[in-house]
């Protein structure tokens, strides 16, 4: 009985297809003016033209970043941060007001429209901005009602985010030259008293050149010195660059201010050794020259180091930063990353503060003429030292500020598309799915005429 039931309920494809031939009158007419009436609102339909623009996205620091590293790189210290900047930053400085707002102001559209008009709903009609995965390349895709609008708004997004990365860059520079040229300033004047110290206590003691023993002393001093100006030099450069990047986060999101990792203990203890490495490092380079094996290996140990812990900050971050925005992800990250320089800074100026001490000690061998001449001797080679690097660096800035942001390039200038080849309609698309819906429509009237002569 059950097998009665189920064989009455299925469907005889012999007599469905004979009723299709029966039916064809109709069924091929329902295809056709489905079709038709595809083709037709394909034509009707509003044409809308698409023009590309491929940048490319170097790997630099951000603007805040590169000023510091101008700063520092006049006392040949690296201050980290010297990771790329993410792509979707870029991505959503293109998006910014500044960048989109002039390029609205020309879009074709009545005035009451264009006030109304968000960068919002601008970006979700005439724009879109995507990143090829793995790479550091940038396709601006823009849609227009014309050729030439398409065309104007993709390479106008590309001029109008260079022109904002110039001007960052030029901000940037320009707070880095005011700090250069006050430290220049100090440091010229510490320079001159120095070198004044020094030739009057050359003429009155009559000591022009130390002996050997002081000489061996200096040599040996002079690690410690030149190590501890540069860690200085770095803890007023990472202090301003923490300093900056607060504000900003504070801007984006003041409750990322209270993130620390202090309760890390991976960081804490590659913090410690980097200090250790670092000492170690001085005490090798007093005995032996740069090229000296040991010394080599001490500094691509330091290296190793140096980028596990930048590991394990960007694990530490990325665990809390999940929610976050590409901007305020970054800026924590370089938060992060500078409060940990901050106290690595610290911790290993104290350590060589506390090393130099110790050679000091030896100075009670010499007379009390060589000590002080010694000291002079030491605070002169310094301040020039510093002096010659703030000018160096101050010159440096001066012409990164005088060009334009390298920030990006443009790989392939926006495309003006063809007339006849419009991005929006695809009007084969559209008629082959006009196509298919009639036989949709045309198998269910089967359906419909079998059921009713049959029976379901």
């Amino acid at each position: 009985m059950d097998n009665i039931n189920n064989n009455d309920s299925s469907i005889d494809l012999r007599k469905l297809f004979s009723i299709v031939g029966e039916q064809k009158k109709i069924i091929i007419p329902i295809i056709v003016i489905c079709t038709v009436v595809a083709i037709v609102v394909a034509f009707v339909l509003p044409k809308t033209y698409q023009s590309n623009t491929l940048v490319r996205i170097k790997s630099s620091s951000n603007s805040a970043i590169s000023g510091m590293a101008a700063r520092a790189a006049g006392f040949g210290i690296d201050v980290g941060g010297s990771s790329s900047a993410s792509p979707e930053n870029y991505m959503e400085l293109m998006k910014s007001r500044e960048v989109l707002e002039p390029i609205m102001e020309q879009i074709d559209m009545p005035e009451e429209d264009k006030e109304k008009l968000t960068t919002e709903d601008f970006i979700k009609k005439y724009l879109e901005i995507t990143n090829t995965k793995n790479t550091d390349l940038i396709n601006i895709a823009a849609y227009g009602k014309t050729p030439e609008e398409a065309q104007m708004i993709s390479q106008s997004v590309a001029d109008n985010f260079l022109t904002l990365m110039t001007k960052l860059n030029k901000e940037g520079n320009s707070s880095t030259l005011n700090f250069l040229n006050d430290r220049m300033s100090i440091a010229k004047e510490e320079m001159e008293t120095a070198e004044n110290k020094l030739q009057a206590y050359q003429q009155e003691k009559g000591i022009y050149s130390p002996d050997d023993q002081a000489k061996a002393l200096i040599e040996r001093l002079s690690a410690y010195d030149t190590n501890i100006a540069q860690l200085e030099a770095q803890e007023q450069a990472n202090s301003a660059k923490l300093q900056d990047v607060t504000g900003q986060l504070e801007q984006q999101n003041s409750s990322l201010l209270e993130y620390n990792i202090s309760d890390n203990d991976a960081i804490m203890n590659l913090r410690t050794a980097i200090v250790n490495k670092q000492v170690e490092l001085v005490g090798l380079q007093q005995r032996y020259t740069e090229e000296h094996p040991d010394v080599i290996q001490a500094k691509q140990e330091l290296a190793e180091l140096k980028k596990s812990l930048d590991r394990e900050i960007q694990s530490a971050v990325n665990s809390k930063s999940a929610t976050l925005t590409p901007v305020q992800g970054n800026l924590l990250m370089e938060k992060v990353q500078t409060e940990t320089a901050e106290a690595v800074t610290s911790a290993s100026l104290d350590a060589l503060k506390a090393k130099q001490q110790e050679a000091e000690g030896n100075m009670s061998t010499l007379s009390a003429d060589s000590v002080e001449y010694m000291r002079l001797l030491r605070d002169q080679t310094i301040t020039s030292e510093v002096y010659t690097n703030l000018v160096k660096a101050y010159e440096n800035t001066r012409i990164q500020e005088a060009q334009e942001s390298m920030d990006i390039q443009i790989i392939d200038a926006a495309n003006l598309p063809r007339e006849d080849m419009p991005a929006k309609p695809n009007k084969k698309l559209i008629a082959v799915i006009g196509f298919v819906f009639g036989i949709v429509i045309s198998f269910g009237y089967t359906l419909y005429v079998y059921n009713k002569r049959y029976g379901l």
